[in-house]
C-alpha cells in the first residue's frame, strides 16, 4: 500500500470528526434560533470540510482498489452518505413542522452512525 495511505486515512477520519461536530453545532443553533447560523464561517467551513472529506474518500478508494458498486461495504457507505445528506437537508431547510425536522435529524444521525459502523467493520449488514 502507498506510503501516503495512512496520511489520507487520518485526514479522512479527522474530517469525519470535524464534519459531525459542525453538524451537531449547527443543529443546536437551529433549535436555538441562533444568529450564528448566518455567520459567514458557519455557512462556508462545513462545505470545505465535507469537500476535503469526500476528496480523501475518493483517494482512499483509488489506493485500495475498491469502489462503490464493486465493494458492497463502499456501496453501503455511499448510500448511507446520500441518506445523511438528504435527511440533513430536510432538517436544515424544511420550514414545516418541528416534528418532521426532528425526525429528519434523528434519521440523519442514524445514517451517520451506520456509515461509521460500516467503515469500521467493512460489513454493510453491520446492524443485521
Amino acid at each position: 500500500m502507498a506510503d501516503y495511505y495512512l496520511y489520507i486515512k487520518y485526514l479522512h477520519v479527522t474530517c469525519v470528526v470535524v464534519s459531525i461536530t459542525l453538524f451537531l453545532l449547527r443543529s443546536t443553533w437551529t433549535f436555538q434560533g441562533s444568529p450564528m447560523l448566518s455567520s459567514p464561517w458557519a455557512r462556508t467551513v462545513p462545505h470545505y470540510v465535507d469537500t476535503t472529506l469526500l476528496a480523501a474518500a475518493i483517494l482512499l478508494t483509488i489506493i485500495i482498489h475498491q469502489y462503490p458498486l464493486q465493494a458492497p461495504w463502499l456501496t453501503a457507505k455511499v448510500s448511507g452518505l446520500l441518506a445523511h445528506i438528504l435527511f440533513g437537508l430536510v432538517f436544515f431547510h424544511y420550514k414545516g413542522s418541528w416534528a418532521v425536522r426532528k425526525a429528519a435529524l434523528a434519521l440523519s444521525l442514524l445514517s451517520f452512525s451506520y456509515i461509521v459502523a460500516v467503515a469500521l467493520t467493512r460489513d454493510p449488514l453491520v446492524f443485521g
